[in-house]
């Protein structure tokens, strides 16, 4: 636990979710590759494509609708029905075949536990602030199990732009009420929820846990403080 900047009184606390909360590394990992096990049973052609093959339909897809890049559940839509459409498929089954294969992604990447000790950290701090989620990503809190902990939730996409843009800063401390600086946002990312969160005049924690397999990018801005795991924020307690 390493404090940079003087923390100032705060009003609430939002955090990121991914690699914040808990380590979210092998749960994309393996939902990556039973999709791509998904694809192949559908579509027995996928067995025969490069490695790159859909990584190169999702670079057309950012070139054709730039703005695809703060969505990312709308970005792997699309790129698979581009990847679909070459490989013989009509509009309509390409659709229908990525609307499936989505949501078979998402089973996977929802299928992950919230340990216990963070859950028990977010019920008692929800006695003390409220709380929010402020997420690039696309998992469901539902599905998680930790929905009841947070008063809102914002999630990248459908009109907001990704963090380190400060949309979705800005706009939970609007419907919270409270100046940007009254808002603590807790994150893993060093760019998008540290940078972003300073930018938009809130304060900050990084959470640094070397237990999660995310490797972590270089620190351009000092955060308020960096904490070795989530939970060490017991000391707000």
């Amino acid at each position: 636990m390493r404090f940079y900047r003087r923390l100032s009184s705060f009003k609430a606390i939002s955090f990121d979710l991914d690699d914040t909360l808990y380590d979210n590394h092998p749960v994309i990992s393996k939902a990556e590759e039973e999709l791509q096990q998904h694809l192949r049973n559908v579509a027995p052609v996928c067995a025969t494509l490069s490695p790159d093959f859909w990584w190169q339909h999702r670079n057309v897809c950012l070139t054709n609708q730039p703005e695809l890049c703060h969505d990312v559940t709308a970005l792997r839509l699309a790129c698979m029905q581009s990847g679909f459409e070459e490989l013989g498929f009509s509009s309509h089954e390409a659709k229908q075949k990525s609307t499936q294969a989505f949501e078979y992604f998402l089973a996977h990447r929802n299928n992950l536990q919230v340990p216990e000790s963070v859950k028990n950290l977010l019920a008692k701090l929800q006695d003390k602030f409220p709380l929010v989620a402020i997420s690039n990503g696309n998992v469901s809190i539902e599905d998680i199990g930790i929905s009841h902990y947070f008063s809102d939730t914002f999630f990248a996409g459908n009109g907001n732009l990704q963090k380190p843009e400060s949309d979705m800063f800005v706009q939970a401390c609007n419907k919270l009420n409270i100046e940007t600086k009254e808002l603590l946002h807790i994150g893993d990312c060093t760019h998008a929820d540290i940078y972003g969160a300073l930018q938009a005049g809130c304060q900050t924690i990084w959470i640094n846990n070397n237990e999660f397999g995310i490797k972590k990018k270089p620190l351009k801005v000092l955060p308020n403080a960096e904490f070795d795991h989530v939970e060490q924020l017991s000391i707000f307690l």
